[in-house]
């Protein structure tokens, strides 16, 4: 960009359309693993859709169950921006994903009152995988699987904030210079493997997050 019209064109095409070139790129790399998470999140969409269904007639199960649509809403962003080659952006939402399946699993728990804090404004999400650690036992939870969900959230915790991590995004570590907003670079293809099975991996244990959600509203 040796011009301010080049800098204007550029940043014009990032904010107003998609670059096939850098998806295509990905999904070199990453499509069948990109078809297995399809396959995976729909059919925990229909599980969570049904689910909601049923709750009909039941204001708080069906905020609940809202809550569940909303990580499955916010985990298929998630990768559709990883695979769009905007991997903070990703990061960010990957973290909300995880936060939220807590939330619902919280919001879910017999004589809690996450449910009725949230519809106040009074708690926050950044506390409930926290939360969540400390009520394994009353949510019928086992203690590893929400350990490994509080890793993940601190570790996406730096894709909320500008860390060495955030500013590599926009380096290229091939010597190409740097970014200008999505991007594909074969100097991170180790890292980009890394996120992409973080993501297929929470997919796959949807379900059973879902399942733990259905087995705590039965209780109430």
């Amino acid at each position: 960009m040796d011009s301010f019209e080049d800098a204007r064109t550029k940043i014009f095409a990032e904010i107003a359309t998609d670059d096939p070139k850098v998806r295509a790129e990905y999904l070199t790399h990453f499509k069948s693993q990109a078809k297995e998470f399809s396959e995976v999140m729909a059919q925990v969409m229909l599980t969570c859709l049904k689910e909601h269904g049923d709750a009909q007639g039941n204001e708080k199960r069906v905020q609940v169950f809202a809550l569940v649509y909303m990580a499955i809403y916010l985990h298929i962003g998630s990768m559709k921006l990883l695979l769009s080659g905007n991997t903070v952006a990703s990061g960010n939402l990957f973290r909300q994903t995880l936060e939220t399946v807590a939330l619902a699993l919280l919001c879910a728990g017999k004589d809690l009152d996450f449910l009725d804090r949230f519809n106040k404004d009074q708690y926050s999400t950044n506390f409930a995988i926290r939360d969540m650690l400390q009520n394994v036992d009353r949510l019928g939870l086992k203690a590893d699987g929400v350990k490994a969900l509080q890793d993940g959230q601190k570790f996406y915790h730096k894709y909320s904030h500008v860390t060495k991590l955030t500013i590599g995004a926009a380096e290229s570590f091939t010597g190409e210079g740097i970014y200008v907003g999505a991007s594909f670079d074969k100097g991170k293809l180790e890292s980009y493997a890394k996120e992409v099975a973080v993501r297929l991996n929470l997919a796959r244990v949807l379900n059973s997050f879902v399942a733990a959600v259905k087995a705590n509203v039965a209780k109430w």
